[in-house]
C-alpha cells in the first residue's frame, strides 16, 4: 500500500517536481515483498504438514520391493508381497506416525509395459499419485541392474522431493546408483536401514527442528491466495 501510494503520488503531481519514489527503490521494495511472501509460503507448507500430515508415495518398477517397504514402515501386512510381478494393482494407503508427523503412506502399482487392462489402470493411478505426493520414495531393487523403467522413473521424478530407497540389502548388490544421488539401503527381511529411512523421511519433509516452530500461515485458502499474489508482484517488478 505504501509503495502504491508513492507511485500514484508521483503520477498525480509530475509538474510540481516532487519525486516520491525512484525506480531502484521501488524494485527493492517489491523484491522485499516477494521474499516475505516466499517465506510465508514456506512456513505454510511446514504448518500444513504438522496439522494435516503429508502424503508419501512409494513408487518403482514391478517387484522392486515397494510393498515390502510399505509393510515395514506401516507395521502391518496391508500389501500383498509375492515373487509374482504386478501383484499391487491399486493404491493402498496407511496412516503412520513418523517423528511426530502424520504420514499417509501410499503403495502403488509397479511401473512396466502391460496389456492387462486392470494393471494399466493401476499404473495410471500410480502416475497420478506420484505427481501429487509431498514426498516420493523411489524404490530400486538392489539385487539387479537398473532397468529402463528405473531410469525412466529417475528422470521423471528428478525435480520432485524424493528419497531413493535401495531394497533387498540382504542380497548381493548389483544396482549401480548414479554418483550424484544418495540412497538409503534397506532390507525388509532383517530390518536394516529402516531407522535411517524414517529419519530421512522426517528430515526431508519437515526440515528438522524448524518444523516445530509455530507457522504464520496454515490455512490452505490463505496460502493459495499468497501464491496467487506472486505473479502480480513479479509483473510489477517487470513493469518498473
Amino acid at each position: 500500500f505504501d509503495l502504491a501510494a508513492r507511485l500514484e503520488a508521483s503520477l498525480d503531481f509530475p509538474e510540481e517536481g516532487y519525486h516520491f519514489v525512484d525506480r531502484e527503490s521501488a524494485c527493492r521494495a517489491v523484491d522485499a515483498v516477494i521474499q516475505r511472501v516466499d517465506a510465508l509460503l514456506a512456513d505454510a507448507r511446514r504448518g500444513r504438514l504438522i496439522r494435516e500430515g503429508a502424503q508419501v508415495v512409494i513408487a518403482g518398477r514391478v517387484n522392486a520391493g515397494k510393498s515390502s517397504v510399505f509393510n515395514f514402515l506401516s507395521g502391518s501386512d496391508r500389501a500383498i508381497v509375492t515373487a509374482r510381478e504386478g501383484t499391487t494393482r491399486d493404491l493402498i494407503s496407511e496412516v503412520v506416525d513418523l517423528g511426530g508427523l502424520a504420514i499417509t503412506l501410499v503403495d502403488t502399482a509397479g511401473e512396466r509395459a502391460t496389456v492387462d487392462e486392470v494393471e494399466r489402470e493401476g499404473i495410471h493411478r500410480a502416475s497420478l499419485a506420484r505427481k501429487s505426493a509431498d514426498l516420493l520414495l523411489l524404490v530400486l531393487d538392489g539385487s539387479s541392474d537398473l532397468s529402463p523403467e528405473d531410469l525412466g522413473l529417475l528422470a521423471e521424478t528428478s525435480e520432485q522431493p524424493r528419497v531413493i530407497v535401495v531394497s533387498k540389502a540382504d542380497l548381493p548388490q548389483q544396482v549401480a546408483i548414479p554418483p550424484e544421488l544418495s540412497a538409503v539401503k534397506v532390507s525388509s527381511i532383517s530390518g536394516v536401514g529402516f531407522d535411517a529411512l524414517r529419519s530421512t523421511i522426517v528430515e526431508t519433509l519437515a526440515h528438522s527442528e524448524t518444523s516445530r516452530e509455530s507457522p504464520a500461515i496454515s490455512n490452505i485458502r490463505h496460502s493459495d491466495l499468497l501464491a496467487q499474489s506472486l505473479e502480480p508482484l513479479r509483473a510489477a517488478k517487470r513493469g518498473l
